[in-house]
């Protein structure tokens, strides 16, 4: 990516988190969702926004998918300096799953070792 898509998608993210926060008012959409990553094609078309949510992560993504064109537009209202805002999907972050499964592997490894040590 370049600087600029970088920056963008930067921008983006943050707005995007408040609007979930402070302007998006659907009773699907979980309170606990946080916007993890952002990226966005090079023509800045397209843009896709990863979610991390605690609770029904389905639900919340197809609600969020659903209220794409108020987010969008509630966006070009943040980003004046920004010519045409992108299409917005929304897509589950596992990253944060994934990383909890690989701790609990550890964690199960470390007692195994200590348990064959005589610990």
């Amino acid at each position: 990516m370049s600087f600029r898509t970088d920056r963008i998608s930067s921008e983006i993210r943050k707005c995007v988190s408040v609007i979930i926060r402070d302007k998006l008012r659907n009773p699907d959409v979980s309170p606990m969702t946080t916007v993890t990553d952002v990226t966005v094609s090079k023509d800045m078309k397209y843009a896709t926004v990863y979610v991390s949510v605690l609770g029904d992560s389905g639900r919340t993504v197809q609600s969020l998918n659903a209220a794409a064109g108020f987010i969008r537009h509630e966006l070009s209202c943040m980003l004046r300096s920004m010519r045409t805002v992108p299409s917005l999907s929304f897509k589950t972050d596992s990253s944060v799953e994934y990383g909890m499964k690989i701790d609990s592997i550890l964690k199960e490894i470390s007692e195994n070792e200590s348990d064959l040590r005589g610990d």
